[in-house]
């Protein structure tokens, strides 16, 4: 596990690395993820080499948000009188996030689903072909 973990540590400091070098407007975790993204896409990182750290980090992931809750406990005096406007915000970008989740899961279902039949398709006029010769 040591290993996976050193994998992912790695593409995530490779992130921040071009981040840092070139100064680009993204920031390096993000970039890491792209990385890691195209990374299996691409097949030079396998899935099997970071499922059992990622399946780790993903149960684990409501840890992560503790330090994110603690420091916005310590500043209720900063966010005092705004409470009705971190609440809007929080409404709004949260349906929005499920509103375009939920478009984008259609979309991959559709396309994957086309990519299916197209596939069935030609196997079954290969089969026509080769019934016919």
């Amino acid at each position: 596990m040591l290993k996976q973990f050193s994998i992912i540590l790695s593409i995530y400091f490779l992130g921040e690395l071009l981040q840092k070098t070139f100064g680009l407007p993204i920031p390096g975790n993000i970039l890491g993820m792209l990385i890691l993204f195209f990374g299996l896409l691409a097949g030079v990182v396998r899935l099997e080499m970071i499922d059992r750290i990622s399946d780790f980090l993903l149960d684990n992931l409501a840890f992560f948000f503790l330090p994110a809750g603690v420091s916005l406990i310590t500043c209720f005096a900063v966010l005092e009188g705004k409470w009705t406007a971190v609440l809007g915000v929080s409404i709004i970008s949260t349906v929005i996030i499920l509103g375009v989740t939920g478009l984008t899961v259609e979309f991959v279902k559709k396309l994957s689903g086309k990519e299916v039949m197209v596939h069935k398709k030609a196997k079954s006029s290969d089969r026509k072909t080769e019934e016919v010769t």
